[in-house]
């Protein structure tokens, strides 16, 4: 037997479900999956109930209202979850490159002490016509020796050849015959920081050497306790360093005051703050680049990160080369 339409005096009811799956939507723009699920749920159950009472339920807008709703947060949710994984591989990926560079220049250092006596490169290069500051930098000493250092299996290419034969290592870091200098150098730059760049800047470092505790540190003579493996004009071996060449700092990643490569001094060379409570982070002298930490090149050529939780006299005790 056919059933009528409900009457005109009939009071029509709202779906349960139907109101449900809209407060659910609504409350997952705040609580997110925890309710946009279940208001998917119940928003097509809704529709189906509704659908089927005959005109005797109300509420399908309601439903599809909750459907969209929680479909939204969904879809938000879901390419949030992409992005932050997208980063996360950004942040590998950056502090893996980080590494490899500060490798690199770990055996470029090397490499030039092979050539050169056996004693590393100075914090400068020699020049007594100059101040520190005006000489040219430990980063441009090394860069004769990128020719010789392995990348990927295989010699590095003839850039580096180039831009050694345009170091006129007897002047000035900023003078004419130094003016091909002024170019961003890849091993330089730590990833994380290479995208603040702008073309035609001169090009910046995002390392710097470390020359011991104190800021006069760059000028000690090697004998002092403070002394760290880069000072302006002092000379260093292997065999000068009385401290575990694994725990040694060489070198450390910076966000802090970066400048020229080429350029001699405080751009290149820094001494560790002595009466300072914390030494890695954003607002910190050194690191600010990955969230782990900061990467350093140790006196053995190793590479691995210290975190902002190290222990500052512990960070003081590794930028010496005595024990």
């Amino acid at each position: 037997m056919m059933q009528s339409a409900p009457s005109e005096g009939m009071r029509l009811r709202f779906s349960k479900a139907a109101v449900a799956a809209f407060v659910l939507g609504a409350s997952s723009l705040a609580l997110s999956l925890v309710t946009a699920l279940p208001a998917l749920f119940f928003g097509v159950q809704a529709i189906r109930i509704i659908n089927l009472s005959e005109e005797r339920l109300r509420g399908q807008r309601l439903a599809i209202a909750g459907i969209a709703l929680s479909s939204l947060t969904t879809l938000l949710t879901l390419l949030g979850s992409l992005a932050m994984v997208l980063l996360y591989v950004q942040e590998i990926n950056h502090v893996a490159t980080c590494t490899n560079n500060l490798r690199r220049i770990g055996e470029a250092i090397h490499t030039y002490s092979d050539h050169n006596d056996h004693y590393y490169p100075p914090g400068t290069v020699l020049n007594a016509a100059l101040k520190p500051q005006q000489r040219l930098s430990w980063e441009a000493a090394i860069i004769p020796y990128f020719s010789e250092t392995v990348a990927s299996g295989k010699k590095a290419g003839k850039q580096w050849e180039k831009l050694a034969e345009e170091i006129a290592f007897k002047e000035a870091w900023d003078a004419p015959a130094n003016a091909g200098l002024r170019l961003n150098v890849t091993l330089f730059l730590c990833p994380a920081f290479a995208h603040e760049l702008s073309p035609g800047q001169v090009g910046l470092t995002s390392y710097v050497g470390l020359a011991g505790v104190g800021e006069e540190a760059a000028t000690l003579p090697r004998s002092d306790a403070n002394a760290g493996f880069f000072g302006y004009d002092r000379l260093l071996r292997e065999s000068d360093i009385s401290a575990r060449l694994d725990a040694a700092m060489m070198a450390i990643e910076t966000l802090h005051e970066n400048g020229p490569w080429p350029a001699g001094g405080p751009p290149t060379v820094r001494g560790v703050p002595s009466d300072c409570s914390r030494y890695v982070g954003n607002d910190a002298a050194f690191g600010g680049l990955h969230r782990a930490g900061a990467n350093v090149l140790w006196a053995d050529g190793s590479v691995h990160i210290v975190t902002d939780k190290i222990d500052p006299e512990l960070f003081r005790q590794e930028a010496r080369i005595t024990r």
